[in-house]
């Protein structure tokens, strides 16, 4: 397991996740909502580069594609869990609906590949929906709850401009010190430009690292913004 020395600052804007080396350049790279017909190209781009990142994934599309899952294990990439449904109203619903989703998703995953995960994203981020009671529910189970401080927008945004995006928010991290945790989709539009970025990456210095359960997670805080989803 990779170790990270943290700083324990830790905020909606951005947490402290520092290397070893106080003077190495890190960010995590992110990807929610696999495998699909491009993550094999996302791995592609991945490997070539010389990089691990984190898969957030869906049980559905786990089982339709074992031997994609199985690739991420192999390459040395963190795979992650994010429910089942991915639908707002029924994952939501209650303590149990949200536990039983991440706990299905963790039984395909170690059926697939042997190994659990603690790691995990609710779908569309924890605020406003996640609660307080489902979160020590969460917790009480050992799962690792991740958001991001990054948002590259690559769902909506054409024609690569995501990329542009995720550039602009890393240059204001930069300038607060926190390590970008991106939020990426894995879809072909995704996988279309993602060279783009990891080029930028490579040419600011940055090191492309896997998240693993020795680095304190980026989580969205409350502050009296959540409530159930029947509010």
């Amino acid at each position: 397991m990779e170790k990270v020395l943290v700083n324990k600052k830790n905020s909606e804007t951005g947490t402290h996740l520092n290397s070893k080396d106080p003077y190495e350049k890190v960010i995590y790279l992110t990807f929610d909502d696999g495998p699909s017909t491009a993550t094999d190209d996302i791995l592609n781009v991945l490997q070539k580069n010389n990089a691990a990142a984190t898969f957030f994934m869906l049980s559905p599309h786990m089982k339709e594609r074992p031997n994609t899952v199985e690739r991420m294990i192999k390459e040395g990439h963190s795979v992650g869990l994010h429910g089942v449904t991915h639908d707002v109203n029924h994952f939501y619903h209650s303590k149990q609906t949200v536990l039983d989703e991440m706990n299905e998703a963790q039984e395909v995953l170690e059926s697939i590949t042997g190994i659990p995960s603690v790691l995990i994203r609710t779908p569309y981020g924890s605020v406003p929906y996640l609660i307080e009671p489902f979160r020590k529910a969460l917790n009480t189970e050992g799962y690792k709850l991740w958001d991001w401080n990054v948002d590259s927008r690559d769902w909506e945004l054409a024609d690569g401009n995501y990329v542009k995006s995720v550039i602009d928010q890393i240059k204001s991290l930069e300038e607060s010190g926190a390590t970008p945790v991106v939020l990426l989709h894995d879809q072909p539009k995704t996988a279309k430009y993602l060279p783009q970025l990891m080029t930028y990456l490579a040419n600011q210095g940055y090191q492309i690292k896997k998240l693993d359960d020795s680095v304190e997670p980026v989580k969205f805080e409350c502050a009296d913004r959540c409530h159930p989803i029947d509010d």
